[in-house]
């Protein structure tokens, strides 16, 4: 991949990485069902703002695609958000880690992908290590935080994968705007399911913060993340892409470090180094195809 190439890939984990922390701090306010809301509608404003600038239609394919945006960023944020308001940043984050073992997994199950037996025992490793920094310097984890994360991880691993084999040529763009138009829709709908706004929050006792995080991270974790992910996964392959998925442990654990003063352990630091050895070397294990032009 040429340079220009691997910076949006690069970019997309670090918006996903310290998005994380924006969020985590927004859903000590908002109930994940009124955030996603929030967040879903700053993000497909401002790309509707910028479509609108750059004057292009959205094409017929593009509206299509945007179904998958029903998957993910709508229910795979949704069950990411609620597991998000009960673990920590750093322990999310690490789960999310998995992703790129599960891309491979699902690459050969949905297009025959061919695993090796390398592979498989690198993504053993890897879920071995992401046990172990979970357990690690967090008494009484909530399993049910981290079962939903997990269940969130794997919508976006079938959504890398759908979007490596349909999207070719549409621009990333059009695609992402009408997948947050998608997404939001399906956030609309569970939350008026839902009885409102979640557990009974009052918009007007929520802080500027709190606020602020919830619009901020929108428009960085939904709008510019996807745009830069699929912007470089349009030259690459799935399993190309999750390399760059590896990166974002280190800028979400970073920042709920430096913003949110979440201890790192040493145990926690083991585990985070094998997660990230083990989808580096899964990620390389997979033969990949020539890129796309």
């Amino acid at each position: 991949m040429s340079h220009r190439h691997v910076l949006p890939l690069i970019a997309a984990a670090a918006c996903w990485g310290l998005g994380s922390v924006a969020a985590k701090r927004a859903v000590a306010e908002l109930p994940p069902t009124a955030l996603l809301v929030i967040q879903l509608s700053a993000s497909a404003s401002v790309l509707a703002g910028v479509r609108r600038l750059s004057r292009r239609r959205t094409p017929g394919a593009a509206m299509r695609f945007g179904l998958l945006g029903l998957l993910n960023p709508g229910l795979a944020y949704l069950l990411g958000l609620a597991g998000l308001a009960t673990i920590t940043v750093g322990l999310s984050v690490l789960l999310w880690a998995l992703e790129p073992v599960l891309i491979v997994l699902f690459a050969w199950a949905l297009i025959s992908e061919r695993i090796s037996p390398r592979t498989g025992v690198l993504s053993a490793v890897a879920v071995a290590g992401a046990v172990l920094a979970g357990s690690a310097g967090t008494e009484g984890v909530n399993v049910a935080g981290v079962l939903l994360t997990v269940a969130a991880v794997a919508c976006c691993a079938v959504y890398t994968v759908a979007s490596a084999a349909w999207m070719k040529t549409e621009s990333s763009l059009a695609i992402v705007a009408a997948q947050q138009w998608f997404a939001l829709g399906f956030a609309v709908l569970v939350l008026i399911a839902h009885a409102g706004w979640g557990d009974g929050v009052r918009l007007t006792a929520v802080s500027p913060i709190a606020w602020a995080n919830a619009i901020g991270s929108g428009v960085v974790y939904y709008g510019l993340a996807f745009w830069a992910y699929l912007t470089g996964l349009r030259h690459t392959t799935a399993a190309g892409a999750a390399v760059f998925l590896n990166l974002i442990p280190l800028f979400g654990v970073l920042g709920g470090r430096v913003f949110l003063g979440e201890p790192v352990t040493i145990r926690r630091l083991v585990g985070a180094g094998i997660v990230v050895v083990a989808v580096v070397g899964v990620s390389r294990a997979v033969p990949r195809p020539p890129l796309l032009r």
